[in-house]
């Protein structure tokens, strides 16, 4: 009997299989053959719709960012909330992506950050981008939380944004290691009350149970 064709797989679903691949195991863990078992495509197709593997990891990354981060960097700087429930989302929504058992652990950005996991200099290069894409997002809330008085004039603007991007990528690598979503919260509210806010202005949930540093 006549073979007949093979299916056709939708290339954004394809992408995403092929992300989550890269996203599991790195780019020197992902293998061609991994990636063609992954998105249902044969070789020769994934080299016709996306490139080499170095294309795919970089359409890969970008698919991440452009689908899970930006989104959330949006109403970040959309800035429609007070400073701390802006953060206390874009946190919230950083562990929800961490500690989300369908998908791989962590961030495949932080990920890729940690073990080094791309490929060639372009890749480092596409990783640095996105990273200070990241900080970037965060130094100009921080700035505009100043500029609105919802933090003291005296803010170390630069600082803050420091913390406030090593709190997101601590979170990353609690949810990789397997911490679960509630302790992920308890971590973020215990941060985002070190910020030096002007006036917790309710923002605060005073019968939340978030653990003391002082003794």
């Amino acid at each position: 009997m006549p073979r007949g064709r093979p299916r056709k797989v939708d290339t954004q679903d394809a992408l995403q299989a092929i992300m989550v691949a890269f996203w599991q195991n790195g780019y020197s863990g992902t293998s061609m053959n991994d990636l063609a078992s992954a998105s249902g495509m044969a070789k020769p197709g994934l080299y016709a719709a996306f490139g080499d593997k170095e294309a795919l990891f970089e359409k890969a990354l970008l698919h991440y960012f452009e689908n899970y981060g930006g989104p959330v960097f949006a109403q970040l700087q959309a800035a429609q909330k007070h400073v701390v429930e802006d953060f206390r989302d874009f946190l919230g929504a950083v562990a929800a992506l961490s500690s989300d058992r369908s998908l791989p652990a962590g961030c495949f950005l932080i990920n890729s950050l940690v073990d080094c996991t791309y490929g060639s200099e372009r890749h480092h290069e596409l990783v640095m981008g996105l990273k200070d894409s990241k900080f970037t997002a965060i130094r100009e809330r921080v700035l505009k939380a100043v500029d609105a008085g919802e933090m003291s004039a005296r803010t170390d603007i630069d600082r803050a944004a420091v913390f406030l991007d090593g709190q997101f990528c601590a979170i990353a690598m609690l949810g990789r290691g397997g911490s679960s979503l509630a302790d992920l919260k308890t971590f973020i509210e215990t941060g985002l009350r070190t910020l030096p806010v002007t006036g917790d202005g309710g923002v605060f949930d005073e019968d939340l149970a978030v653990p003391t540093l002082r003794q």
